[in-house]
Parts: C-alpha cells; sequence; structure tokens
C-alpha cells in the first residue's frame, strides 16, 4: 500500500470530515439544526501523527523535556546555521524560542504538554473576526443580559487559564437570542453555519520521534479546569493508559463540583507511545498501548 505525502493525507482527512458534514445533512433522521458535535481526531501515516480539529476538543502530546538539550539546539550551540540573507530574522525567532524554553514552567526529564490543536471558540481573536465577517455577534449571557458592559477583553489564553468565571463569549445572531455557541467550528449546528460556525477543519502534521510518549484526545469538559500540562502531568503518574483516563476523569469531575453545580461532557482517551527509528535503514518501529 503506497504511503501518502503529507499535504494529500491531510487533504484526505479533511475531505472525510467535510463529507460527513454534509451526510449528516442530507438524514432525515438527524436535527442538526441546533445540534452538533465536536471533532479531534488522530491518524498515524508513514512515520507521521496527523491531527485534525473541529471546534474545541483537544489533542496534547506529552513529550520528554530535557531542557539543557532543548536550549543547546536552540541557540545554536551544536551546530551553526550558514550566514544567509535572513539571519537577522532566524537570530530573533531563536532568542524568542530561547527565552520561551527558560521560561517554561517544567522539571528536566518530565513530560511537556505540547499542544496539537487549538480550541476554535470565540475567546480567539481570529476565529471572533471571521464569525463577525458572517454576521455572527459575540457576547457572554451576561452581556447579552445587559449585566455586564460590552467589551471583548475576556482574558483567557487557550491551555493555560481556566475559565472559573463560567461565561464565555458566544455566537448569536443579531438582535436574537440564538444559537449561543461557545464554538466557532463544528459538525452540524446548521443555524450557526450562516453565522460562520464551518465544520472545516485545522490541522497539524508532525514526525513522530522517540521523545514522543503520550497522546491525549480529550473533550473540553477535560480542560475547562485543569491546564494541558496538569493534565500530561496526571497521567505521567499512571501505569497504564486506562489507570491515566479514570484519574483525569475523576479530578475533571471534582473541579466541575468544586466551581460549579453542574458537570460538562468528560470524554478522554490516552495513548501510550513507544517509537524507535532504524539508525541504517530509517525505518519505524512504534508501538501504541490504548
Amino acid at each position: 500500500w503506497p504511503m501518502l505525502a503529507r499535504d494529500r493525507y491531510e487533504a484526505v482527512v479533511r475531505r472525510s470530515l467535510l463529507e460527513c458534514n454534509r451526510a449528516m445533512r442530507r438524514d432525515d433522521k438527524v436535527d442538526d439544526t441546533l445540534s452538533g458535535t465536536t471533532v479531534i481526531s488522530a491518524s498515524f501515516h508513514d512515520g507521521r501523527l496527523t491531527i485534525a480539529n473541529i471546534g474545541d476538543s483537544r489533542a496534547v502530546l506529552g513529550v520528554h523535556f530535557e531542557k539543557e538539550s532543548v536550549l543547546a539546539k536552540a541557540s545554536g550551540e551544536e551546530e551553526k546555521e550558514e550566514i544567509s540573507e535572513n539571519a537577522a530574522a532566524i537570530e530573533r525567532e531563536r532568542a524568542e524560542l530561547v527565552s520561551t524554553i527558560e521560561g517554561l514552567d517544567v522539571e528536566d526529564g518530565k513530560l511537556l504538554a505540547l499542544p496539537l490543536s487549538q480550541d476554535q471558540t470565540p475567546y480567539r481573536p481570529d476565529e471572533r473576526e471571521r464569525v463577525k465577517l458572517c454576521g455572527a455577534r459575540v457576547m457572554t449571557v451576561d452581556q447579552i443580559e445587559g449585566l455586564e458592559p460590552i467589551h471583548e477583553d475576556w482574558g483567557m489564553r487557550s491551555g493555560e487559564d481556566i475559565d472559573v468565571l463560567g461565561d464565555p463569549p458566544r455566537i448569536w445572531r443579531q438582535e436574537e437570542d440564538f444559537p449561543g455557541t461557545a464554538f466557532t467550528r463544528s459538525i452540524g449546528d446548521t443555524v450557526a453555519e450562516d453565522l460562520g460556525v464551518t465544520a472545516e477543519p485545522e490541522m497539524v502534521s508532525l514526525d513522530i520521534s522517540k521523545n514522543c510518549k503520550m497522546l491525549i484526545l480529550a473533550s473540553d469538559g477535560v480542560f475547562e479546569f485543569l491546564t494541558n500540562q496538569q493534565v500530561v502531568d496526571i497521567c505521567s503518574g499512571c501505569s497504564d493508559p486506562l489507570e491515566a483516563c479514570r484519574k483525569v476523569v475523576h479530578q475533571a469531575y471534582k473541579q466541575w463540583l468544586h466551581y460549579e453545580i453542574r458537570t460538562d461532557d468528560i470524554t478522554i482517551i490516552v495513548m501510550f507511545l513507544e517509537c524507535n527509528i532504524d539508525p541504517e535503514g530509517g525505518e519505524y518501529t512504534s508501538t501504541v498501548d490504548l
């Protein structure tokens, strides 16, 4: 079976998701007028991991982290690049990368949470502006009800902050109090589609290496009150994926009841990864423990 190039493989995944959305629209048994679903998918192909994201579920990779080794590579101590016309830009980017690595609050030898998806919600300025151009108004419920001034300074950073207030910005029709979706992309949600809520996925592909130790796919209810790094920390202390899932679900449920009188969907898949590369043939051997 021939392996597909990165771009072609991503195109196949994209087409399958869009066709799923169209098929649901054609099915008379499915009423997706004001309902839908997010999608987070992971697939392995030719030594690569490809993530497709629609909505606000997440994919997080647990990567073995050795700060000194990474800093050496980022700062160019191990190999010097040839001088080129854009050398100044490269040095600026390198300096920013070094600063970011130095600021990471992760102990040497621990697993670093590497986000492979970005929540598609009105918190994101680019997504917010996109749906507004389609005619949506973006406000929280308190803003709709006149309990809070109109502003767009909600101050959330995906993967780093937790929403303890429980009143996220939502998408509304002009002069109407629906559909009220707290995400900007989904499968389904026909009414919201007219306001820019699309099934178009965002995709990330990367080569799997021996430092990739864990892959986590989870719904937004897991990350409502837990950061990416906290979830990876919980999982890395477990002996198998099932134990990891149970501990994360328990902690997420506990946090929900601490901040709210309800819980949202709490769904998680954890994979422990092992990847080795044949130094002579360059072939991959990998295992996935679910």
